[in-house]
């Protein structure tokens, strides 16, 4: 069979421009065993992951009313030039396109990845629209038990075409890897991310902790080489006011974030909205990180037995927790053990589920061809 999945268009499947979708995307790719029969479609880029599996699309924004939109006519026009007879098609974090494909496209079953809160998403803010989502797609799939009961809010019915699939990262390493004395936050410069409280926080911190290193790492956007938005400057500029201690990386590709990673004891992450299941603070327990974050949204689910999870985040709290495992080296190993002992998320099993559900989808689908759910 052949899978397609279909990207937002500001999604860039790139190693330096990729951000929380694409990575996601690229990482279960690696272990499915369907790798070969993966197709992404998305937004034009000249280096893409998986070259062989991946069709950019020049969209024509004017023509089709829309970016997403066009990719979604583009790859309509390249299914109808290229059948075949088993095909699986999985949209990305945009309803309100699997409700225009869904109406189009009627000889492959298709399915819908929430990556957000689908009451805030366009296609998907009513119960009225949730329902008729999860009535026609073969499978519709949340990247935390958060998102699906945000889905679920007003329904009554069930379901068994709901699925929980957490994002994922592959421990690659066999031990904790060793750890210097650096505080690190990674994000898009954004204020739900919480950069600024981090900041307000580490204030007096960094000036009593000189062998420490504090950094930052993101930009507005993925991919994004300077400053741009008032909230990053003002932000970056306090930062590096703090001290010699401190380096702001700005945006860097994932690999390079991953080896930073590695070798840094404390990740924070203080987010100021309800974070769906943040693909960073994985990347923290996935090393062995002491990770520090507010309790919201997914993280709850995700570190409730690995991290040290923060109630009303505020730059005081936050500076007390940070100052605890600063200032308490045995706490701050108990913390890293506790990542990297309980770490359950590595994109090989999660990856089996996924396409055991993809199996199942197909055989359904075209051995009665009509939907089992």
């Amino acid at each position: 069979m052949n899978i397609d999945i279909i990207l937002p268009f500001k999604e860039i499947f790139s190693e330096k421009k990729a951000s929380a979708v694409s990575l996601t995307v690229k990482n279960s790719m690696e272990y499915s065993i369907y790798f070969d029969s993966i197709k992404v479609y998305g937004q034009m880029t000249s280096k893409p992951f998986f070259k062989k599996n991946f069709q950019g699309i020049k969209p024509n924004w004017f023509l089709h009313l829309g970016n997403n939109q066009s990719i979604l006519k583009n790859y309509i026009q390249v299914i109808k030039n290229n059948s075949n007879s088993k095909r699986l098609i999985e949209i990305h974090n945009r309803p309100y396109l699997f409700n225009t494909a869904i109406k189009k496209i009627k000889n492959y079953p298709i399915t819908l990845h929430f990556h957000n809160d689908p009451n805030t998403m366009r296609g998907s803010k009513t119960i009225l629209e949730r329902k008729k989502i999860a009535e026609k797609a073969a499978a519709v799939y949340f990247v935390s038990k958060f998102i699906k009961d945000k889905y679920l809010e007003g329904i009554d019915k069930e379901y068994n075409n709901l699925h929980i699939l957490p994002n994922g990262v592959e421990r690659r390493l066999n031990h904790i890897p060793d750890k210097k004395k650096e505080v690190v936050f990674v994000g898009r410069l954004v204020p739900e991310k919480g950069a600024h409280l981090f900041v307000k926080a580490i204030s007096s911190i960094v000036k009593n902790n000189p062998k420490w290193l504090f950094r930052i790492i993101g930009t507005a956007k993925a991919g994004q080489n300077n400053l741009i938005s008032s909230y990053e400057k003002q932000t970056i500029e306090e930062f590096n006011k703090l001290g010699p201690n401190t380096l702001y990386s700005g945006f860097i590709p994932n690999k390079e974030v991953q080896e930073i990673l590695k070798c840094s004891s404390i990740l924070i992450v203080p987010s100021l909205w309800d974070d769906p299941f943040p693909l960073i603070a994985l990347e923290g327990t996935c090393n062995g990180m002491a990770v520090i974050a507010s309790n919201r949204g997914g993280l709850t689910e995700m570190l409730c037995n690995t991290g040290i999870l923060i109630d009303d985040i505020d730059e005081n709290n936050l500076k007390d927790t940070i100052n605890s495992l600063v200032l308490n080296e045995e706490k701050l190993t108990k913390y890293q053990n506790k990542s990297w002992e309980n770490y359950s998320f590595n994109q090989s099993l999660i990856v089996k589920n996924q396409d055991r559900i993809r199996s199942e989808i197909v055989n359904n689908f075209f051995s009665h061809n009509t939907k089992i759910f």
